[in-house]
């Protein structure tokens, strides 16, 4: 065993400064963390295989960790056809095709490229509710697209308008883009409406699934109470879907998948990205590996039973804060995402003192001054009390809130996500 490496680190002194990154990264907190990406299983009564699969999906990266899809490639080429075989059949095509990328934001920025090239121009416009993803805005800069965000109706901050989307169309317009599991709502625009207006218009349809796209189809097939509105390719229209591995698939980062209604458009998006239709040349094999995994071993009845889980997690966490004097959740939520807001406590000094006691979660500046965003997935088991007793106790002393601080638009750059 070497006890020096050429750097002039002892082995002792390595491993003690990863153990200190891995505390500063709160890897050991990991359960108290409610906005995670990552392999979130863990072995429960509702799930007694989880910690295995974990084990085996991890074990899997590590395997393929030395490789990448050009030259070494083979296997995780097939793992890929495999996913996007049965998860694009999912999701209603009768033909599917796409590929794995690096994370939702690459998955968005092929999709809107694809449409361009379908499109033929070489700029142009891109529609979507202000509620979609902040890549969007990203990827027009990136593009030389201008982003036309479509605000939501007053006073309801997760719904879509559809006739207000078909009014933002331009000349120039190539796309429309839809979400199904908003941030930081968990709803679902009315993608059916929106894909007969990109009809009429001849307009290519990508909905955003980054954080819909591995719940939502297991919710409907395991029978949730909740009616889901058609939001796939079922849907005329709908052209691609993004859905992260990393999220909801519960596969280790970065893992995303871009879903296409037919092969030709994959063509499309081969053209102008060559040679895969990814941003990404060379891409790792061991993302791949960890995501097929998880499909191999869960397969379609394990997704059901963890988005099982995890809906009784969030149904929790909803039914614990609303009793919570000063709380409301918003509505609108058909995923695992829960927003808490209020219009009576000021929750800038309850975001500190939940911080402060250990909980990690994302907030938001709107509605204002800020609002907590939760997304429980399995490794919460056991959390919730935890959380709802602090969260209680925080609130309970928390200054009232004054009407000029509730405008729900200003930035609260401490707080913001």
């Amino acid at each position: 065993m070497v006890d020096r490496f050429p750097s002039g680190v002892s082995r002792y002194d390595f491993l003690d400064e990863l153990s200190r990154l891995e505390r500063a990264s709160r890897f050991d907190q990991t359960e108290r963390n409610y906005f995670d990406e990552g392999p979130h299983l863990i072995s429960s009564s509702d799930l007694p295989w989880g910690d295995e699969v974990r084990h085996l999906s991890v074990a899997a990266y590590e395997r393929f960790i030395h490789g990448e899809t050009w030259i070494t490639g083979g296997g995780a080429r097939e793992m890929e056809r495999e996913i996007v075989s049965w998860m694009g059949g999912l999701l209603g095509s009768v033909d599917p095709a796409g590929f794995l990328t690096s994370g939702g934001s690459e998955s968005n920025m092929c999709a809107i490229l694809t449409a361009k090239q379908r499109a033929g121009r070489t700029g142009g416009s891109v529609v979507f509710p202000d509620n979609g993803h902040y890549s969007l805005h990203k990827l027009c800069r990136m593009f030389d697209l201008e982003p036309i965000a479509v605000p939501a109706p007053s006073g309801h901050l997760d719904r879509v308008d559809p006739t207000a989307i078909e009014a933002a169309i331009r000349p120039d317009t190539i796309a429309i883009v839809a979400t199904a599991g908003t941030w930081a709502y968990g709803s679902v625009d009315p993608i059916a409406e929106i894909g007969a207006i990109a009809q009429r218009h001849d307009l290519y349809l990508h909905v955003d699934g980054a954080f819909g796209g591995y719940i939502l189809p297991f919710l409907e097939l395991g029978g949730y109470p909740a009616e889901i509105p058609r939001w796939d390719f079922r849907v005329p229209g709908v052209c691609s879907i993004s859905a992260d591995l990393h999220k909801n698939g519960m596969a280790p980062p970065p893992a995303s998948t871009l879903f296409f209604r037919e092969s030709g458009l994959l063509d499309l998006a081969k053209e102008i990205c060559p040679p895969n239709g990814t941003i990404s040349g060379t891409r790792g094999t061991g993302p791949i590996a960890g995501a097929w995994a998880m499909y191999r071993l869960l397969g379609t009845p394990g997704y059901v039973e963890v988005a099982r889980k995890t809906m009784s997690l969030r149904d929790e966490i909803v039914r614990g804060a609303e009793a919570i004097p000063g709380l409301q959740v918003h509505p609108g939520s058909l995923i695992n995402m829960t927003l808490i807001h209020s219009t009576q406590v000021d929750l800038r000094p309850v975001v500190d003192a939940l911080r402060a006691a250990g909980w990690m979660f994302a907030v938001r500046a709107v509605p204002g001054p800020a609002s907590i965003v939760l997304a429980p997935m399995p490794h919460n088991e056991g959390q919730a009390p935890g959380f709802l007793a602090d969260l209680a106790a925080a609130v309970a002393v928390a200054p009232a809130l004054t009407g000029s601080e509730a405008v729900g638009a200003e930035k609260v750059s401490s707080y913001g996500f």
